[in-house]
């Protein structure tokens, strides 16, 4: 019998990681979009935003601007048929 690996990709909460990982292609309007809002209240600096799964830099660099705890803005309008995904570390671990 063949050996099994067993990988849940790198999203998948794993060994105590607190990174989640969301899909918000849904928030983009008819006309395009450059605000964002992710469920739960995020670090900052631990927000990681991927458009067409390329990375879009650091918040706020030139790129990625942090809005408030849960919202953020993207210099490049998003329009639909784009996608647009955040790996981010809730505000409060639980």
């Amino acid at each position: 019998m063949p050996a099994e690996i067993s990988f849940p990709g790198p999203f998948a909460p794993s060994l105590g990681s607190d990174l989640k990982a969301e899909d918000l292609s849904s928030q983009i309007q008819s006309g395009g979009s450059t605000i964002f809002t992710v469920q739960e209240d995020f670090v900052s600096h631990q927000l990681f935003v991927y458009l067409n799964g390329l990375f879009q830099g650091p918040p706020n660099g030139t790129e990625i601007t942090v809005q408030s705890l849960s919202t953020f803005s993207i210099a490049t309008m998003v329009l639909p048929g784009d996608s647009i995904t955040v790996i981010y570390s809730p505000y409060n671990k639980q």
